[in-house]
């Protein structure tokens, strides 16, 4: 379990925005995104995952900077293959955005950015990837947590993750521990576990497919790990299981419980949260306890579980009526193995963007 006196990192994973102009519905909803990430998630920083900008003009740039001075929380760009549109050396991205790779703590976490676009169409210089192994290898001496944000999803259906560097690059993840990459481009939404390594990728804000525009909520505390993807459209309190970790997320015998647990969650609610509770395998409801500012918790019987695969329900209702509701399911092994079993969510097999 974390320790109780570090606080968690909380950040927003926007999906691309391919911006042009002020009249399309991708900047309304980047405008949505903006306004909710201020007023309801708040976040430690928002971490743009590149394509920008639709083709890399002086103008589309002021219309991204535009929005994203607008957030109240820190805010970082990565480069995509749009934002270097007829301009390689992404000489206009550096002029509006700063440097398109670097990396800096907080609260243990060690947070990389790096810049898949060196080469066409994918690939980093050997410089690039000799700084990202030596930014791992001080994070992990320093006993910090490394958290990869990349444009380029390494397991985007119709193109090869193939490139200059990239097989520095996967030497890297598969032989030191990184949290999770974080990846844009895909414009669908998924997660992958190989077993080794998750990756992330959220739906675009510009043309995305697989449903409305969305974001991606993002909590971070010692070992654990938690996702909620917030579509345009949703309304109501947000809600979301930090411990224990979903099954998908669990890369290790570190994810899963090993005995008699907590149940946390976190809400966003604009609205005084009433009454949380939960439930585990379709049984008995119970009821969480505030546990901090916007944090709950409850006992989590993890010692009289039966080995496997559990399903854990949470419900939330706040002063004016507004549920939310959220399930997953988490593993039990008290004798504390786990190898995770490589799988993804949602299953994808065709895309129009590719």
């Amino acid at each position: 379990m974390p320790d109780a006196a570090s606080a968690p990192v909380v950040f927003v994973w926007p999906g691309d925005l391919h911006l042009e102009t002020a009249d399309r519905e991708n900047y309304r909803a980047a405008e949505w995104m903006i306004e909710e990430v201020n007023h309801l998630i708040r976040p430690d920083f928002v971490q743009f995952a590149g394509d920008n900008a639709q083709h890399a003009t002086a103008e589309q740039f002021a219309l991204f900077m535009g929005l994203a001075r607008r957030l109240h929380a820190p805010f970082y760009p990565l480069v995509g293959d749009h934002d270097v549109h007829h301009d390689p050396r992404g000489e206009a991205f550096r002029a509006w955005c700063g440097e398109p790779y670097g990396a800096f703590s907080l609260r243990g976490f060690r947070f990389i950015r790096l810049n898949t676009m060196e080469f066409r169409p994918l690939g980093m210089s050997d410089e690039q990837v000799a700084w990202f192994r030596y930014e791992v290898d001080r994070a992990v001496a320093r006993g910090e947590r490394p958290v990869v944000f990349q444009h380029h999803y390494p397991y985007q259906i119709w193109e090869s993750f193939e490139g200059p560097g990239i097989d520095t690059w996967r030497q890297i993840v598969q032989t030191r521990r990184i949290t999770a990459i974080f990846a844009g481009h895909t414009h669908y939404g998924q997660i992958a576990n190989d077993g080794r390594n998750l990756c992330v990728a959220t739906r675009s804000i510009g043309d995305p497919e697989g449903g409305p525009p969305s974001y991606t909520v993002c909590y971070l505390h010692g070992d654990d790990l938690a996702l909620a993807c917030r579509s345009q459209g949703d309304h109501g309190p947000l809600l979301l299981i930090t411990h224990p970790r979903r099954t998908l997320l669990a890369q290790d015998a570190r994810h899963i419980v090993q005995g008699a647990d907590v149940c946390r969650v976190r809400i966003w609610a604009e609205q005084a949260v009433q009454t949380v509770r939960g439930r585990i395998d379709g049984g008995e409801w119970f009821d969480f306890s505030p546990d901090g500012a916007c944090e709950w918790a409850a006992p989590l019987p993890g010692d009289r579980l039966a080995k496997g695969e559990h399903q854990l329900e949470v419900e939330a209702a706040d002063v004016q009526a507004g549920v939310a509701a959220v399930s997953q399911n988490f593993m039990v092994d008290r004798s504390g193995r786990y190898t995770a079993v490589p799988q993804v969510d949602v299953l994808v097999k065709e895309t129009r963007f590719c």
